[in-house]
């Protein structure tokens, strides 16, 4: 349906299936997740997109879109690509998230 936009490939509109559809079964897979990917479901540093979709959607049947997601984010809880709160800033949100007095 999406791909008949103008533009808009398989991984755009498995994105956007994914996001703006809310389709947990969905997702997209570029060169970054795909090697995440591969190395979680295969412990490979890498697979052809087909592999890794067919797998996800045997492990994880109607959720590898959420399933892809939760591997792909575990993957930097560690080390994010860009984390939200410098390594300060997390101990102020805790203490402010603990603070409940009015």
């Amino acid at each position: 349906m999406f791909q008949e936009i103008k533009g808009v490939g398989p991984y755009t509109a498995a994105v956007m299936a994914s996001h703006a559809s809310r389709d947990p079964s969905v997702f997209g897979i570029d060169v970054w997740n795909r090697k995440i990917l591969a190395r979680r479901i295969f412990d490979a540093p890498d697979a052809d997109p087909e592999p890794i979709t067919r797998r996800m959607n045997e492990l994880f049947p109607g959720h590898a879109g959420t399933a892809a997601l939760y591997l792909v984010e575990h993957d930097h809880l560690d080390a994010p690509v860009v984390p939200l709160l410098a390594p300060d800033g997390i101990d102020a949100w805790n203490s402010a998230l603990e603070d409940t007095t009015p």
